[in-house]
């Protein structure tokens, strides 16, 4: 698969932008784009649409101490800029990115954050370096903590002055605070209800070359209230391109906080997004629980104490770490449990739609017909440019140097052949 080569400046950023989904907007010029991003009056008059909101919903599945089976759901809302403003953000995301990596240098925080970032790494090497670091270190605790709604409770005041930070200011500049408020007083609309109130079945939105005009726009869209506005003074949007970013920027001072705290006591410290991990000798875990609760507290955040995990390495664990999808007891390396039966689901789902479904002529199974296209979804025969889960699991096991992760898929071929025999 073809890597897009990252942007060498805030314009090729913004230019870079996908264009080939369908918005309240079109697709703008490389020249009008260029015109845009790079005057700040213009970008400080610029009047931002709202995003396009889509609900992913993803079933969970827990087991719980008695045996029996929790099935619930998990709603994750994406939301996606109108190509003007996707622009902006990605101009504007490349100039912030370049002096949060400074920051980051300076503060000696380059190897603790590493969500977001392109340091040319997998979550598959993160996490094996923290589990390297566990087993040289042993006897020692590891803690994971998780933040409640991450995204939806960065405070708004201090994201402002924390952005105005970065830049060396004592106030946002007018095109810089624009760009701010656009993500923290967002709007939003629902991508099926605006498609259905101007009256657009999906393969005819897909022959326009946007969802409505401006006129529709205001009289359907804004005066049937399907606009959204977030008054709530926190919270930014999941899916637009500065999101990531300016989360990090928000953590700022407790990477540096929790840095200084680790590296003290000689412990280790990383934060991936709203997941943080510390590793120190046992005399010290009680501290750094209330150091975390208390340093995410004063950032307005909460921590999911019934998500904490306290794993103590002796060196074999009682309890296994699980962090960035994998898990580790102190000897061995495994995948989560729960990504593996995830993966027989879909195989069971998928060619079972296939099984069950006969070709126009009423003979021959589409599962007959698809064979080779199934053989490449769901088994390790997927070609270089294409994924898979077994093929992911096969580059885990080198990576992690962990034969018993290949021990985890051993069933998938009969699974496979039974399935399609069904």
């Amino acid at each position: 698969m073809r890597k897009r080569t990252p942007p060498g400046s805030a314009l090729e950023a913004a230019l870079q932008k996908k264009q080939g989904y369908k918005h309240f907007d079109v697709p703008l010029t490389a020249k009008q784009c260029e015109r845009l991003v790079s005057d700040p009056a213009a970008v400080s008059r610029h009047a931002f649409f709202p995003f396009l909101r889509l609900d992913i919903v993803r079933p969970r599945i827990k087991r719980l101490a008695t045996g029996r089976l929790l099935k619930s759901s998990k709603v994750r809302d994406i939301r996606y800029a109108a190509h003007a403003d996707a622009s902006i953000y990605a101009y504007y995301n490349f100039l912030l990115s370049e002096l949060y990596e400074q920051a980051l240098k300076i503060a000696g925080l380059d190897e603790c954050v590493i969500a977001f970032r392109s340091l040319g790494k997998s979550n598959v090497e993160f996490a094996k370096e923290a589990f390297d670091w566990i087993s040289e270190h042993t006897p020692c605790v590891a803690l994971g903590f998780d933040v409640k709604d991450f995204f939806g409770s960065l405070d708004h005041s201090l994201l402002k002055q924390g952005w105005a930070e970065l830049l060396g200011k004592p106030k946002l500049p007018a095109d810089h605070y624009a760009v701010f408020r656009s993500l923290t007083k967002h709007a939003s609309v629902e991508l099926i209800a605006a498609r259905k109130a101007v009256g657009l079945s999906r393969s005819a939105l897909e022959n326009r070359e946007k969802i409505c005009d401006p006129a529709e726009f205001r009289g359907v869209i804004r005066a049937g209230g399907l606009v959204e506005v977030n008054k709530a003074g926190k919270g930014i949007p999941q899916g637009s391109p500065m999101s990531a970013l300016i989360s990090n920027i928000y953590m700022l001072s407790f990477d540096k906080e929790m840095s200084e705290a680790a590296h003290h006591l000689s412990g280790y410290y990383r934060r991936y997004c709203d997941d943080i991990l510390v590793a120190v000798k046992d005399e010290h875990v009680a501290y750094f629980k209330h150091l975390v609760e208390d340093k995410l507290a004063a950032l307005r955040l909460t921590m999911q104490a019934a998500k904490t995990l306290e794993c103590a390495f002796m060196p074999l664990a009682e309890k296994p770490l699980q962090y960035l999808g994998l898990v580790f007891d102190g000897e061995r390396i495994l995948l989560r449990s729960s990504g593996v039966a995830r993966y027989f689901k879909k195989m069971r789902a998928g060619v079972r739609q296939h099984t069950r479904a006969r070709s126009r002529d009423g003979k021959t199974l589409l599962s007959v017909q698809r064979q080779k296209y199934l053989l490449r979804q769901y088994t390790e025969h997927a070609p270089d440019h294409q994924r898979s889960y077994p093929s992911y699991v096969k580059r885990v096991s080198i990576a992690t140097g962990s034969p018993a992760i290949l021990k985890q898929l051993r069933q998938h071929r009969k699974r496979f052949r039974k399935l399609m025999q069904e």
